[in-house]
């Protein structure tokens, strides 16, 4: 593929890899195995998705593959047709290889823009495509199911696609917190082959932290006490306090470190650190 220098496209981004490649039972036989196994998979359950490999950029990574799809090919069915059909492909690897050389993948997806140079592809969202597969969270749940697949989906592509499909049930799906090394967001994870029971009350909850909606108040606004601190985290906002002719107090603006920059009034007695964050 032709370089695109400094300039990005947009790709959706469809990673997968091989759980426990390295474990000690995989002799390179093996390994080699594996590999061409996870191609073959791949591969199956593209076509099966309408995509097909060869029209897609793709890097290696050993025990996975990066694939990045070209905007013409609708996100959709690779969400709703191929990791169902990435379970078939690894249950039929599976069932005519030996045990050291089957297999067990993490699917993750995302999407965003991509720059092409000579070496390869790259971008910040295609770091944050990998945190996604290399996370605890999808791990855990490949490490605790009886299925061949776990699939983990950025924020994005669950607001996109997954609340919007007609075919997939989101309530299936289980919001994570998703930390690795700087990367912080919130993603979505599913079982394909042994999902988890619907449970529509995940579609509401808020991520740890989030402020509650504040209601719009239904009288005078009071002025809060400027030289109160709040040491600990809180909700993030701000708070403006006196009548619209200036005859109040003046105007507080709170932060949840709990500093304080008043306009009209006195500044606190004592200034506090401010807490890390």
């Amino acid at each position: 593929m032709a370089g695109t220098g400094r300039h990005a496209v947009h790709r959706t981004m469809v990673l997968v890899d091989v759980e426990g490649y390295s474990a000690a039972s995989r002799t390179l036989p093996h390994q080699l195995d594996t590999r061409a196994g996870m191609y073959a998979v791949v591969t199956e359950a593209l076509a099966a998705a309408g995509v097909p490999l060869q029209a897609c950029w793709h890097g290696d990574a050993g025990d996975g593959v990066v694939v990045l799809v070209p905007p013409e090919y609708p996100k959709a069915p690779l969400l709703e047709v191929l990791p169902e059909a990435l379970v078939r492909a690894i249950r039929g690897h599976n069932s005519t290889s030996p045990t050291a050389a089957r297999a067990r993948l993490r699917l993750a997806v995302h999407a965003g823009e991509v720059a092409f140079d000579e070496h390869g592809a790259t971008s910040p969202t295609m770091v944050a495509a990998f945190r996604l597969l290399d996370a605890a969270p999808v791990r855990d749940a490949l490490t605790g199911s009886p299925g061949v697949l776990a699939m983990i989906v950025s924020g994005l592509v669950f607001d996109e696609v997954v609340r919007n499909s007609t075919t997939l049930d989101p309530a299936t799906f289980r919001p994570v917190e998703v930390t690795v090394k700087s990367f912080h967001d919130r993603a979505w994870i599913a079982l394909p082959d042994h999902p988890y029971p619907a449970d529509p009350t995940v579609l509401t909850q808020r991520p740890p932290d989030t402020p509650a909606p504040e209601t719009a108040p239904t009288g005078p606004a009071t002025v809060p006490d400027t030289h109160a601190r709040c040491d600990g985290p809180g909700p993030r906002g701000v708070h403006i306090a006196g009548d619209v002719h200036g005859s109040g107090s003046g105007i507080t603006i709170g932060a949840a470190t709990g500093d304080h920059l008043s306009i009209g009034s006195s500044p606190p007695s004592a200034q506090q650190p401010r807490n890390p964050r």
